[in-house]
């Protein structure tokens, strides 16, 4: 079976497991980079390159942040702030 048909059904599987979540989307997302990685069609090296680039740190980055004001209640209280000083309606903001 050539290669490129090999990539097509774990492109296929991946799909399926995307749209189905049958697992968490991260580990999907994760174990389709490994096994392109383990089956040849990438290089090892470069299986998880992307991830050292420094806007997906900072991307990583903001969703804690984000993650952590929702948590906390910051966000909403920042929310309502801007509302009191700026109104309730659309041209205002």
């Amino acid at each position: 079976m050539a290669q490129s048909t090999k990539c097509l059904i774990l492109l296929a599987v991946i799909a399926l497991f995307f749209v189905t979540e049958i697992i968490p989307l991260a580990v999907t997302a994760m174990a389709g980079s490994i096994a392109c990685g383990l089956l040849g069609f990438i290089p090892a090296k470069q299986v998880f390159s992307g991830l050292s680039n420094s806007t997906v740190v900072l991307f990583a980055g903001m969703f804690v942040v984000g993650a952590a004001m929702f948590y906390t209640g910051l966000a909403q209280k920042i929310g309502e702030t801007v509302v009191r000083f700026t109104g309730t309606g659309e041209n205002c903001l």
